[in-house]
């Protein structure tokens, strides 16, 4: 079966590990405020903390913010750009927790998730430590213009992930309402990444608003892909078996535009998968396809594509900095990354 490349060389790595360059300085102090301030005099919590910490993960979050205040302002004050972006890891950490227990998640990363060895009373409870975690960096930080866009990011995000639970199963799901689980879940995150760093940064409003617009580009790519991967990607590198979603009964952006497009006789091998806990790999090679052939693949890149687009036009204000550049190359990574 011929799929729609993602990415067939090193160039995702290779683009994931210098567009962190400029702001290496910075995540390492993140690390450490980290690491610092997840202690707790409850051990089972401690501990946990630990375990996710160990688990490591890319740090986008943190780095987003970091690569937005310094292409606003090379000086911005390294203190308040690590406190900053602990506190938005804390928030990301935070919703990894609590998803993984509601999906009932064994394994991320490589490694057992918080919920598998602690169990998942646990592991919620933890997970509202470290978002609590989060605010305190925030009050300590003390800019209310930070806290209420973190606030509000939540708020969307927490709105967003009940969304899609409740959308579980629909096959029929509209096309706007996949859009607007997107927006909440993901892209208004790293949206309020961009935004914090571009106030960490001293930007004026037009500044902050292009700064804010990226953000939510690259948020709805990135999951625009990273639907597209649970069809096309290679488990050893993604982490998971193809047709994930599908199995879960999750109506993604590939089987919704396939579903609008080929006719009813041909539906079947869709409908019968969907939902379906049991599928075997043929049965997934049979509904991918379907989605290729009916031209499913090529069309969620292509509009991964022009969210890409839209925010390399929204940097176009900024200017030119090693900063700016990493944010370009981002860009870049999140269309063709392959994990």
């Amino acid at each position: 079966m011929n799929v729609v490349p993602i990415a067939t060389t090193s160039s995702g790595v290779v683009a994931a590990a210098a567009f962190l360059q400029p702001v290496k300085t910075d995540l390492q102090a993140v690390e450490a405020r980290m690491q610092a301030e997840l202690g707790s005099d409850v051990r089972t919590i401690s501990a946990l903390s630990r375990h996710l910490l160990e688990a490591g993960g890319k740090r986008l979050r943190p780095a987003m913010v970091a690569l937005a205040a310094r292409a606003v302002n090379p000086n911005a004050d390294p203190n308040r750009v690590a406190t900053v972006g602990a506190a938005m890891e804390f928030v990301h950490m935070a919703t990894l927790v609590h998803d993984d227990v509601v999906d009932n998640t064994a394994i991320r990363r490589g490694r057992p998730t918080a919920n598998a060895v602690y169990g998942n009373g646990v592991a919620v409870l933890s997970g509202d430590y470290i978002l609590a975690r989060s605010m305190r960096l925030l009050a300590l930080d003390g800019d209310l213009r930070i806290i209420r866009t973190v606030s509000e990011v939540t708020i969307d995000m927490s709105e967003g992930e009940v969304m899609e639970i409740v959308a579980t199963g629909r096959i029929d799901l509209p096309i706007p309402e996949y859009f607007e689980i997107l927006r909440k879940k993901t892209a208004v995150f790293v949206e309020g990444c961009c935004r914090c760093g571009a106030i960490l940064g001293g930007a004026d409003e037009t500044l902050e608003e292009a700064l804010a617009e990226y953000g939510f580009r690259i948020g709805m790519a990135f999951q625009i892909v990273d639907d597209l991967l649970d069809y096309v990607g290679d488990p050893a590198i993604t982490g998971k078996p193809r047709g994930s979603d599908l199995r879960d009964g999750r109506a993604t952006l590939p089987l919704l535009l396939a579903l609008e497009e080929i006719p009813a006789e041909r539906k079947t091998t869709l409908l019968d998968a969907f939902g379906n806990p049991n599928l075997d790999e043929e049965a997934v090679d049979a509904v991918c396809s379907v989605l290729e052939s009916a031209g499913a693949f090529e069309k969620t890149q292509t509009l991964a594509q022009a969210h890409v687009e839209c925010a390399k036009q929204s940097l176009a204000l900024l200017p030119e900095t090693p900063s700016r550049a990493s944010l370009e190359m981002l860009a870049a990574y999140i269309a063709e990354r392959n994990y």
